[in-house]
């Protein structure tokens, strides 16, 4: 079901619908500090497939602020969302917290991609963050997700705080994951000399052979020095899980590269199954 069309307190609000074989944008509100220009049509594979880059006019999360976003793909839309780069997330007093809530929700048909950038956490940052993703049976996600660590005077100071929640849903139905990280003030030796951390979950059909793309994607990624990666099937067979580890974040970026051509690469195969199987009746 479509979520109805409130504010609620949101800051970003965009749906999706589908005209003339190409997706283009049904509602959009958005109010500071998130800026929203032109979208492009930059897939030759999927040449109805939206890109959006979402802005930022703060440049930056502070102590106090309170993000809120929901994306609506209706059924048949793809669409690719990012934001123009690495988000530093400031220090927050002792009482505050920034924090950030996503709402996704992709019907039958679509495909969404949400490639939001790193967030780079500074010194006694704080930030708790969720992403609630409700996924129909024969739609598919890409959701990423990675931070890295960063002290300006150089002194390996470590952020305050970083809570984060991922749910996923299928169809409206009970929770098929609920994922939560809570870092409190962590001693960067338990990291072991890893400075950026990531995960990404793909959320795909029952059309798609998740034994075989977990096998490929582990070995893609086994190929990028400097990381530590695991790829693992998600409860109820819904797509792959997947957690980073790396030395810098050069090293997850790549990653990400990887992991999005997997998911790319499913998509397409599925849809020319789907094709031949037309063609045939």
């Amino acid at each position: 079901m479509r979520p109805v069309a409130t504010r609620d307190g949101l800051l970003l609000d965009l749906s999706f619908v589908r005209r003339a074989n190409r997706t283009v944008i049904d509602r959009r509100l958005f109010a500071w500090p998130f800026v929203l220009t032109r979208s492009f049509y930059l897939d030759p594979d999927r040449p109805g497939c939206l890109s959006v880059i979402v802005q930022t006019g703060s440049g930056a999360v502070h102590g106090e602020d309170s993000l809120a976003q929901r994306l609506v793909l209706d059924p048949g839309t793809a669409v690719c969302l990012t934001n123009q780069g690495a988000t530093s997330v400031l220090r927050a007093d002792p009482a505050a917290c920034s924090t950030e809530t996503v709402s996704l929700y992709v019907a039958g048909g679509a495909s969404l991609e949400y490639l939001p950038e790193p967030r780079i956490l500074f010194p006694d940052a704080a930030l708790c963050q969720s992403v609630e993703l409700d996924c129909a049976n024969e739609a598919c996600t890409l959701i990423v997700d990675a931070f890295t660590m960063h002290d300006p005077g150089g002194e390996a100071r470590s952020f305050r705080e970083l809570e984060s929640t991922y749910c996923l849903r299928r169809s409206g139905s009970e929770p098929l994951m609920i994922d939560r990280t809570r870092l409190y003030r962590p001693d960067p030796d338990i990291f072991c000399g890893h400075r950026a951390f990531g995960s990404a979950f793909l959320m795909l059909t029952p059309s798609h052979d998740l034994t075989n793309l977990q096998s490929s994607l582990t070995t893609v990624l086994g190929r990028i020095s400097g990381l530590y990666a695991a790829a693992s099937v998600l409860p109820g067979s819904a797509g792959l899980g997947v957690r980073l580890a790396a030395l810098d974040l050069s090293r997850i970026r790549a990653a990400f590269v990887s992991i999005r051509a997997t998911y790319r690469r499913a998509l397409l195969s599925v849809a020319e199954i789907q094709e031949a199987r037309r063609h045939r009746e």
